[in-house]
């Protein structure tokens, strides 16, 4: 059997926190025999979007991204600009 897992997030406040935490997951990981990739790896960014959010030391804040792009489309308004 194989599973792939995507994504393991680890979010804290400071760079202490952070590696305890990294540390904490991958002892866990090992103990059931899950291994990571390191050149597929991403570790210690100040902040990641995840689907239409961003998380940060602050904490995780919506963006509306994907409503600002529909907002700049410009629709055609009669069947002849359709054409």
């Amino acid at each position: 059997i194989y599973v792939y897992i995507n994504n393991i997030i680890i979010a804290s406040k400071n760079i202490e926190e952070y590696l305890k935490y990294v540390k904490t997951v991958l002892n866990i990981l090992d103990k059931v025999y899950i291994y990571i990739l390191v050149e597929k790896s991403f570790i210690a960014y100040l902040l990641i979007r995840l689907l239409s959010y961003i998380v940060n030391s602050e904490g995780v804040a919506k963006t509306d991204n994907r409503i600002a792009i529909f907002k700049k489309l410009k629709f055609p308004n009669t069947f002849e600009t359709l054409e």
